[in-house]
């Protein structure tokens, strides 16, 4: 029988079950959909990484990662007339630190910290451009996570899930696939309608982006 009782402790051991490895690494993230991610973030780029250095300029914390990019697309506003040339990271994992590969291509989302400097961590939606989904790169190509901005995705931990508020989408990869990257986190968006509610759209049917 599934009574409130076991549908917490089945959220419980879910939660430490995803979480283990941030825990062991030191640097602990919120379970979120890509989109969650994406809107929360002040910036989201399409880029290729071209170098990398360890900083020791006065205003960067000790141990700061520069890594040198070629902006090739913005999904996320940011000042138009200037391009992006330097992304900043923690030189540890345990600190949130994120580890590029030279000569790829990244989908990039992160903070504007001081002097407009882009940073980047383990927690934001980092991902090499060939690993999206077709779908993924769809709705960053047409700004539909943008879009969905208005919407709020809630995290289901436990069955029954949640019903719905007219705002929302109920996100069920963490209950029925036990991921962050389940079918809803790689196929689908969560879109206001003319009705005024919020669905899941998608499903994987997109051709891939060539961008």
């Amino acid at each position: 029988m599934n009574t409130p009782v076991t549908g917490l402790l089945l959220s419980v051991l879910l939660l430490l079950t995803l979480r283990l490895q941030e825990l062991v690494d030191g640097c602990t993230c919120s379970l979120d959909h890509p989109q969650t991610i994406f809107c929360n973030s002040d910036v989201a780029l399409r880029v290729l990484v071209t170098s990398k250095r360890l900083v020791s300029s006065g205003n960067m914390p000790p141990g700061t990662v520069e890594y040198t990019v070629k902006q090739d697309k913005t999904y996320k506003e940011f000042e138009k007339n200037e391009k992006v040339e330097y992304i900043y990271t923690a030189s540890s994992s345990a600190a949130c630190g994120v580890e590029l590969e030279i000569n790829n291509w990244y989908l990039i989302t992160g903070r504007i910290g001081n002097q407009g400097k882009i940073h980047i961590g383990l927690c934001n939606w980092i991902a090499r451009w060939d690993d999206l989904t077709s779908s993924q790169q769809q709705y960053l190509h047409w700004n539909k996570y943008e879009m969905g901005c208005s919407c709020q995705i809630v995290s289901c931990l436990s069955l029954p899930c949640p019903t719905p508020a007219k705002n929302q989408c109920v996100w069920t990869d963490l209950v029925t696939e036990k991921t962050t990257a389940g079918s809803q986190a790689k196929n689908s968006v969560c879109l206001k309608q003319r009705d005024g509610f919020c669905y899941w759209c998608g499903g994987g049917s997109a051709s891939v982006y060539e961008p």
